[in-house]
């Protein structure tokens, strides 16, 4: 069974949520979210960790807050008027420079 491919920008939010729900942002954003998470949660809650008394709570919107602001990241980025403004200034630079 052969997949479409997804398109690399996207035009409306829900373009973006389909994006974000098939996983797109998800590699990017995952490595991202469990460095900082870890970070986060070694920083912030170290000792009721040790302690054996880890606040679930926090621990998971330490990755999660990191993970949700890598994916919009991601999808801005990606936003076709975003992508073709930068395009443009890039060929104006382009032209400038010859």
């Amino acid at each position: 069974m052969e997949h479409a491919a997804l398109p690399s920008t996207w035009v409306s939010y829900r373009d973006a949520v389909r994006l974000f729900c098939r996983g797109v942002t998800f590699p990017t954003a995952g490595r991202i979210a469990l460095v900082v998470g870890t970070w986060l949660s070694l920083m912030n809650q170290g000792g009721p960790i040790l302690h054996g008394h880890p606040p679930w709570v926090k621990l998971l919107l330490n990755y999660l807050t990191p993970f949700t602001v890598a994916s919009l990241g991601f999808l801005a980025a990606r936003r076709r008027r975003n992508v073709e403004r930068l395009a443009a200034l890039l060929a104006d630079d382009d032209v400038s420079t010859d």
